[in-house]
């Protein structure tokens, strides 16, 4: 092009097919980094044992997406277009979750053309979270929806929050078209662990009254810290009531504690708090009380060790727990 036309011809001709190349291999990488139901991956928040059966039993409406790299028109268009195939048949989600923690950027078609999906998405009656949105893209979504649209989205900062939102979408709709057989079904799949549960309960009370002599209340008002870098981290704290969540530094929740838990000094190293949800009242066990039962009272102290480390270890397999059953139904049809 150069020699036929001249330099300034032969270089925006270059710059043109530049362009074009690198559009072409960008609209071939997949938008999609991962996916998941809320029967392979539950929120950190603490439920109940009749709701986690029902996560168990409805997870797979819930269908999340985490997307990548930089949107555009080449790339969101193929994209869309699987949301909008997975709105139709008898497997439509209830809910839709959409993570954008992992996207470096878009432009103004792909803003263009998620609001088209999320109106799709909102006249099939299908709920749309949206998790980690940049200030760009959200007020670009608020210019291309219309405002009955918009104010259905739900917005929560981490795909954590998102993925909590949409587990209590699908609880309360189980809950409000329960059928006899459904309660039935649920019953069921939660017997062994609702047994399970309040064994344990009668456990914790059990050990409460055994320890009464070497434990010292305490009540935290809602955003309290009960544990973290500013606050005592030696003594071992059990919830009698309330919820608290622990976070990292960042800010995003890795765990929640309720009635029974125990809040180890582990369970806060130097970048981690424990926050009260709600107002909370605990049995403080300082360093100092737990010297004078390990002295004292050896039997009641293993008992106590025993029941933290059941706790422990129940914490660790709940995550494992709900995709082990959740294989087996599979293997089962």
């Amino acid at each position: 092009m150069i020699l036929y036309f001249g330099l300034f011809e032969g270089v925006a001709v270059g710059m043109l097919a530049t362009l074009v190349f690198f559009a072409v291999r960008l609209s071939r990488v997949d938008p999609i980094e991962s996916r998941f139901t809320a029967r392979e991956r539950v929120s950190n928040k603490t439920r109940s044992v009749p709701d986690r059966a029902i996560l168990l039993e409805e997870g797979e409406r819930v269908q999340a997406y985490r997307l990548r790299g930089y949107l555009f028109f080449g790339s969101v268009s193929p994209l869309a277009d699987h949301l909008r195939q997975s709105l139709t048949g008898v497997s439509r989600p209830l809910c839709l979750l959409l993570d954008f923690s992992a996207v470096s950027g878009f432009d103004f078609s792909a803003v263009s053309v998620l609001g088209r999906f999320l109106q799709t998405a909102n006249a099939a009656g299908v709920r749309v979270v949206l998790s980690a949105v940049s200030e760009g893209l959200r007020s670009g979504l608020g210019r291309s929806l219309p405002p009955s649209v918009y104010d259905e989205l739900l917005v929560e900062p981490d795909v954590d929050g998102a993925l909590e939102r949409c587990e209590d979408i699908v609880i309360e709709a189980w809950n409000a078209d329960m059928a006899d057989e459904r309660r039935a079904s649920l019953l069921d799949h939660a017997a062994n662990d609702l047994e399970h549960y309040l064994e344990r309960q009668m456990e914790f009370e059990n050990l409460i009254e055994g320890l009464q002599g070497y434990l010292t209340p305490h009540e935290y008002s809602s955003g309290e810290t009960i544990a973290g870098p500013d606050v005592s981290q030696e003594d071992l704290q059990l919830l009698l009531s309330g919820r608290a969540s622990g976070y990292d530094s960042a800010g995003a929740r890795l765990f929640q504690c309720g009635p029974g838990n125990a809040i180890w000094p582990a369970d806060a190293p130097d970048q981690t708090s424990v926050v009260a949800d709600e107002p909370c009242r605990t049995m403080v066990l300082t360093p100092v009380a737990r010297g004078n039962l390990e002295k004292s009272e050896e039997g009641l102290a293993l008992k106590l060790y025993r029941y933290l480390l059941g706790g422990r270890l129940q914490g660790e397999r709940g995550g494992r727990q709900l995709q082990t059953d959740s294989h087996t139904q599979e293997e089962d049809q």
